[in-house]
This record gives structure tokens, C-alpha cells and sequence, in this order.
């Protein structure tokens, strides 16, 4: 596994698709759903990235499916497009604007459908979630596991607990294949805000004890070399778990990415 073939999750807002065009042509990109834009805004912007010959992955929320017409037009438009892959979450929605309250009710509705895409990405939380007691993460993931075909790990600082909960699930039979998300190259403050707000302590706090990481923040730049090189060694061993590769998150800032990840990719090369 390396970084030469990751998953970019870039945020629909104004600039997306500039940035889009910086990344190789042909790139998977994964596209994010907010309450603040709903699901229509993810699918435009992933139909536009498949014209331009990306391979889009829209996320779809949960929360923010009305009904089952609902998510019968949504599975519609994917089809139209031949966009055969979607990542379905929760959603940050603080309340369900309809009748799916969770990803659970939603992937049993669109296993019913014949429009059903082709694959389906699931969350993973390696640290947990800050609104949801681990007990209900994991029966949600069993209950996830008949419709997905694979799992997206939730951002964290900090490659022990990710390497602990994806070697747990393994070993309890779960069984499906990971993307290892990881943050990107960006200001550290707005790093900080992002992980605050989606509840990642554990991994802030590794951060905290690590003076050398600690020094990146403040002197202007954050880079994941401390999450991917303790991975890459562990994932290549006899009866590591299943993983795909990174999923990138950038935050739409894709340029520095890009120069960390081609430098990355000389140094082993």
C-alpha cells in the first residue's frame, strides 16, 4: 500500500472545482454533504467531476433524505450519470428532515432499489463518535455490514487507535476493506477547529505530547508524516487487516497536498 493511488475528498463550495483540476486526471474524488447545501449541491458537483473525467463519489447523508421518492430521484440522477459508487453517512444534520434517521434505514431502502449503485462506502470511528456511545457505533456497523462494501475511517492524529480498531473488527469478522482517512496539508487552526468540532480528543491530545508535531502546527503548517509512516509498516505485516489506502482529506486545499504527497512518493521511490 502507498500513497500513490489515495481517494481526495473535496468540499462543494465555491472554488471546488479549480481546485479539482489541480488533482491527476482521472482521480477518484469523493464529494461532502452538509445540511448547509443538502444533497443536491454533492450531486451536482459529482456529476460536473464526472464530466471532466473524474471518478465522483458522492456522500449521501442519511438525515437528509426526505422518503423513499426522495432517494428514488437521487438513485435516478446517479444512474443518469453512470456514477456507480456513493459513501453513505449519518449526516451532521442536527435532526432527520424526513423518515431516515441513521445510514442504517437508508442502505435497507436502497438495497430494495434497482437503481442501487454498484458499491457503498460506510464510516468507520476508530475513536469513537463525540453524539453516539460505542456500543451503538458498532451494532450500527454490523447492521451496515450486509449492504456496504467497504469502510471509510473517520479523521484522527494518531495511528494506534486506528491500527487497534481496524485489527478489533478484523478479528471479530467484520471483514470489509478500509480507506484510512487522514487529514491533509493545511493552516493549523483551522485543523484544530475542524477536529474539535467533530470530537477527535484522543487524537488532539496525542498531538499535544508530541513536540515535534506541536511545532508544525504553530510554525504555519501540518503535514501527516507521523500517521503514514507508522501505518505503511504495520498494514504490510502477515495478517495486517484489510485496507485499500488513504482517503485524503484536503478541505479543498489541494495544492500543498499534492506537493507532500509527490514528495512522499520520490523519497520511496
Amino acid at each position: 500500500m502507498t500513497l500513490a493511488a489515495p481517494r481526495y475528498e473535496l468540499i462543494p463550495i465555491r472554488g471546488m472545482l479549480e481546485e479539482a483540476e489541480r488533482l491527476p486526471a482521472g482521480a477518484t474524488i469523493t464529494v461532502t454533504c452538509s445540511p448547509k447545501h443538502g444533497i443536491e449541491r454533492t450531486l451536482e458537483a459529482s456529476v460536473e467531476l464526472a464530466k471532466r473525467g473524474y471518478v465522483a463519489i458522492p456522500h449521501i447523508a442519511s438525515r437528509l433524505v426526505r422518503d423513499e421518492s426522495h432517494l428514488e430521484l437521487i438513485l435516478q440522477t446517479l444512474a443518469q450519470h453512470s456514477l456507480n459508487e456513493v459513501f453513505v453517512v449519518g449526516g451532521d444534520a442536527p435532526a432527520p428532515v424526513g423518515v431516515f434517521n441513521g445510514a442504517v434505514p437508508l442502505l435497507e431502502a436502497m438495497a430494495a432499489s434497482p437503481l442501487r449503485p454498484a458499491r457503498i462506502g460506510v464510516t468507520g470511528y476508530p475513536e469513537g463518535h463525540a453524539e453516539i456511545s460505542n456500543d451503538a457505533l458498532e451494532a450500527a456497523l454490523i447492521a451496515k455490514r450486509p449492504y456496504a462494501d467497504y469502510l471509510v475511517t473517520q479523521l484522527c492524529f494518531d495511528s494506534a487507535p486506528i491500527l487497534q480498531w481496524l485489527t478489533d473488527i478484523h478479528q471479530r469478522g467484520i471483514g470489509l476493506p478500509a480507506w484510512i482517512g487522514l487529514p491533509g496539508v493545511m493552516d493549523p487552526r483551522r485543523l484544530l477547529s475542524i477536529s474539535l468540532k467533530i470530537g477527535i480528543g484522543s487524537s488532539l491530545r496525542v498531538l499535544k505530547r508530541n513536540q515535534g508535531i506541536t511545532r508544525q502546527l504553530w510554525n504555519g503548517a501540518y503535514a501527516p508524516d507521523h500517521l503514514i509512516d507508522p501505518l505503511l509498516d504495520a498494514l504490510v505485516e502477515p495478517g495486517a487487516p484489510p485496507v485499500c489506502g488513504f482517503h485524503l482529506n484536503t478541505f479543498n486545499h489541494v495544492a500543498p497536498l499534492l506537493d507532500w504527497q509527490a514528495n512522499r512518493l520520490a523519497e520511496t521511490a
